[in-house]
């Protein structure tokens, strides 16, 4: 973007007002994303400036869903089950329900000033601008960079994280923004991905996009903590749209996550064959026998535990040792798969799903969510069955 910033002023707290070289004016509102008071706080600026372009933290695919309620409802479960998007899908589930535990305490939907913005810019025919990186990318790039232990100390947060200390004058404090950083900042210290692509590399390409759409008056409603840095890149002239190419890539699995799930299964295959070729096929017998055992059992636990109908634990128990040595299909796949099919859910299940895992027995209690369960615990209880079971085999072919 070549446009220069004049002037940056603050007419009123959680309100920035950008105006450029050319004469456009730019309205960036931060918001806690769970106050009722911004709700009514964006309400009042688009109402005032009536801006022809109105812009709003959120990807495509979550503009979408927000406008469309219905359309997400009828979401094909089933495909996310065999394109083995389970656990990205139960992540997903997680920050939902994170978020959700806030407004809990608050009166106000998450997102609900996002959805405001868009009715009110759809009533003035105002060009509208999903100016935030899809999810899926955000998700993966943070992921990715995350180490086993981060990953794990991550997801536990989440889902037995306390919020009892969290209240409405908490909430409106995160609209200053500086506590919302000192948040994350914290957070950085157990994920030092978090900041860097989460907060970081968000700034950057909201600024991108809210630069390069600019009208005669544009009002962009933002998460408090994004504004100082997209103010920074707007300052800066920092805001050419090829900046978007480098962060919008997910970077590929290292050869060893790619190699390893070749590598296990190659070695047990080689071991059976091995003890067959020498003649000793009571040991290749036992071996087997044992990492059908220890393999089956521990995957039907993680069925057990997820509360899956009988027969998902017995498929469970017969997949895991043969999906345990195909890594194009996990077992996970064939335990959700099995549970979707026997204890069916609901509109009503996709609905609340997110509602219901503000609380842990929620999982349990939705038939969706429940699926998750089955299809994650079964596939980590075949992980570590397929790691438990080696030794056990090369001992007794050794």
């Amino acid at each position: 973007m070549s446009q220069k910033v004049l002037s940056v002023t603050s007419p009123a707290p959680n309100l920035n007002r950008v105006e450029f070289e050319d004469g456009k004016l730019l309205y960036l509102i931060g918001t806690a994303h769970v106050s009722g008071d911004s709700v009514k706080f964006v309400e009042d600026v688009i109402n005032e400036q009536n801006p022809d372009v109105v812009a709003v933290e959120l990807d495509k695919n979550r503009m979408e869903a927000l406008k469309n309620r219905k359309k997400y409802e009828e979401t094909d479960i089933f495909n996310i089950f065999k394109q083995k998007k389970f656990l990205f899908f139960a992540a997903q589930l997680m920050l939902s329900s994170y978020q959700k535990k806030i407004s809990e305490k608050t009166g106000s939907a998450p997102g609900s000033e996002f959805k405001r913005a868009i009715e009110l810019a759809e009533e003035r025919d105002a060009k509208l601008i999903n100016a935030d990186r899809d999810i899926a990318v955000t998700l993966k790039r943070t992921f990715r960079s995350m180490s086993f232990t981060e990953k794990v100390k991550f997801f536990t947060s989440l889902f037995f994280g306390d919020d009892k200390d969290i209240d409405t004058e908490s909430i409106e404090e995160l609209k200053k923004g500086d506590m919302l950083m000192q948040v994350i900042g914290e957070m950085g210290k157990d994920f030092p991905s978090l900041k860097t692509h989460i907060l970081d590399e968000r700034d950057t390409y909201l600024a991108v996009k809210i630069a390069n759409n600019l009208g005669n008056v544009t009002v962009a409603v933002v998460g408090a903590a994004h504004v100082p840095g997209i103010l920074k890149h707007l300052q800066e002239c920092d805001c050419g749209e090829d900046t978007l190419e480098k962060i919008s890539v997910v970077p590929p699995a290292s050869r060893l996550s790619k190699a390893l799930p070749w590598v296990i299964p190659a070695i047990i295959i080689g071991v059976f064959v091995y003890g067959f070729a020498v003649g000793d096929t009571t040991k290749a017998l036992n071996a087997g026998i044992w990492w059908i055992l220890i393999n089956g059992v521990l995957s039907a636990l993680g069925c057990l535990i997820a509360a899956a109908h009988p027969l998902t634990i017995l498929a469970g128990f017969l997949a895991a040792p043969i999906t345990s040595l195909n890594p194009t299909i996990g077992v996970g796949v064939v335990t959700g798969l099995v549970q979707l099919y026997l204890v069916r859910p609901v509109v009503r299940d996709l609905q609340n799903a997110s509602q219901d895992t503000t609380k842990l027995s929620g999982w349990w209690k939705n038939k969706l969510t429940r699926a998750l369960l089955v299809a994650v615990l079964s596939s980590l209880g075949s992980s570590i069955g397929t790691f438990a079971a080696l030794p056990f085999v090369l001992r007794i072919l050794g």
